[in-house]
């Protein structure tokens, strides 16, 4: 599987300084915000296309790719949350250096980006998943007179 992970390779979780580790984190922060648009923008899509869908998928097909959209949702809302209180974390840490575990802090910040990367994988793989199923209805709905003037 691809790495999809958003810093240099090597040790740059254990050298980094505090304030390249939190604007990680911000980035991190704002890729998810995105994300959690994707996955609405997902959601309604299945809901708007349900019954046209139905005619061409198989119904199980349909409820599974919305408890998978669901349950993406859900992650991304815990991650979003998790995100916040890290941002809070390394805050304190650049305030008072002495009064953390540092070396935990960045172990945990490397499994929270290993998550990020699976997360982003797995979504990759649900908006494939649900631009295959709506492709066809979304050009049959084209008004025919667009492609006269292309």
């Amino acid at each position: 599987m691809s790495n999809y992970r958003s810093r240099p390779k090597g040790n740059y979780n254990q050298e980094a300084t505090w304030e390249e580790l939190q604007i990680l984190t911000e980035r991190w922060k704002n890729s998810l915000e995105f994300y959690a648009f994707e996955i609405a923008f997902l959601e309604i899509l299945i809901e708007t296309y349900f019954v046209k869908l139905l005619l061409q998928e198989n119904f199980d097909v349909l409820r599974e790719l919305q408890k998978d959209i669901s349950e993406a949702k859900k992650q991304c809302k815990n991650m979003q949350q998790s995100i916040l209180n890290h941002i809070t974390h390394i805050a304190n840490i650049i305030n008072e250096p002495f009064n953390n575990s540092t070396i935990s802090f960045r172990y945990t910040h490397e499994i929270f980006e290993d998550e990020i990367s699976e997360f982003k994988a797995l979504l990759k793989v649900l908006k494939y998943t649900v631009f295959k199923i709506t492709k066809n209805i979304l050009e049959s709905e084209k008004p025919q007179f667009i492609w006269k003037y292309n």
